[in-house]
């Protein structure tokens, strides 16, 4: 089998089969040794030793690289360390955009995948396609209505303060696009996913009140805060909408809103205390927010995914968040026994 086989059937593996550009991705994160045995993943380095008839060293030594580059992921089964490939192209996405030795050249090779073939594979999706939601929006709930009752799972202060572990990382999306100012350093990693940061090398270690500082910075700068949908999540990214390649800016160009789940809220504008001003038009990330041929202020409750940034932008006090969902919207995270 030729090297231009394997990239085809690794990208089978990763969900992104015709794609060309992921090619270029590999040729520079890889060598066509590593290519090779990333391709017989997953197994342990014992396994992949034996099947080459290679040294354990040398085998180790070639997993530990792929494990650096976000090519392969470590998992314990029957008590034995063994290593696999990303389970999908977001997650290959994120990991390897994150390696040490990525150059501008990595960046735009990545940058043409997400723009070219990730969006349009997106696109040609059905409308109701059955999948759930990749991320969901956490809400700034600071100016959430007083009658609605805030879920833990809605608070990225408590998931950061319940944390076994914290680190935070360079948005993946950001270095690769490079359409804005916003922070770089800004997604924030718990649990099992802060453990994987620091061990992989790619984050850095950081104490609670740190992550905290970063979430409000990247309220000051516009970011939405996501986490995944299920329950309590190993992340909070900060995203916006003109980088974010996997939520925000994926579903302005592909129209598919199931990408994304969501906070139970929805904002609401008190028109006697609105001034029209567009505060909360111009920070709007999903397009939600439109001031109408009269000079008042509307929100499309079809497009409000219930961030907050208006609430926190408008000079006059005049948006909060009404809660429009129940608890159930936010899944059942497996053996929580709560949602």
């Amino acid at each position: 089998m030729n090297i231009q086989e394997i990239y085809k059937e690794l990208n089978i593996k990763l969900g992104l089969a015709d794609s060309q550009f992921l090619n270029d991705v590999w040729k520079i994160l890889c060598t066509d040794y590593e290519v090779l045995i990333a391709n017989t993943l997953p197994g342990s380095p014992e396994d992949i030793a034996q099947k080459f008839g290679k040294n354990i060293n040398e085998i180790n030594n070639i997993i530990n690289s792929l494990y650096k580059k976000g090519v392969a992921f470590k998992a314990m089964r029957d008590g034995k360390l063994k290593y696999k490939l990303a389970k999908n192209i977001v997650q290959f996405h994120d990991a390897n955009l994150l390696w040490e030795g990525a150059t501008d050249e990595f960046f735009d090779a990545w940058k043409k995948v997400m723009d070219d073939e990730f969006t349009a594979l997106i696109k040609s999706l059905p409308d109701n396609f059955a999948i759930p939601p990749f991320m969901r929006v956490v809400p700034i709930n600071d100016k959430i209505d007083a009658k609605s009752k805030v879920l833990p799972y809605e608070e990225c202060e408590h998931l950061i303060e319940t944390a076994t572990a914290v680190a935070v990382v360079k948005c993946p999306c950001r270095l690769s696009q490079k359409n804005c100012d916003a922070p770089i350093e800004s997604c924030i990693t718990l649990n099992r996913g802060a453990e994987y940061a620091i061990d992989r090398g790619h984050g850095r270690k950081i104490i609670k009140e740190q992550a905290i500082d970063i979430i409000k910075e990247a309220e000051k700068a516009g970011l939405v805060h996501m986490t995944e949908d299920k329950g309590y999540g190993n992340a909070i990214c900060n995203c916006c909408c003109c980088c974010c390649c996997e939520m925000l800016r994926l579903i302005k160009f592909s129209n598919k809103k199931w990408i994304l789940s969501p906070s139970r809220y929805l904002a609401v504008i008190n028109k006697d205390a609105c001034t029209s001003c567009g505060a909360c038009v111009e920070i709007c990330p999903a397009d939600a927010v439109v001031l109408n041929s009269s000079n008042i202020i509307e929100v499309s409750n079809e497009n409000c995914i219930g961030c907050g940034l208006c609430t926190k932008a408008c000079p006059s006090d005049a948006v909060k968040l009404k809660q429009i969902k129940p608890e159930n919207h936010i899944p059942l995270k497996e053996g929580t026994g709560t949602y």
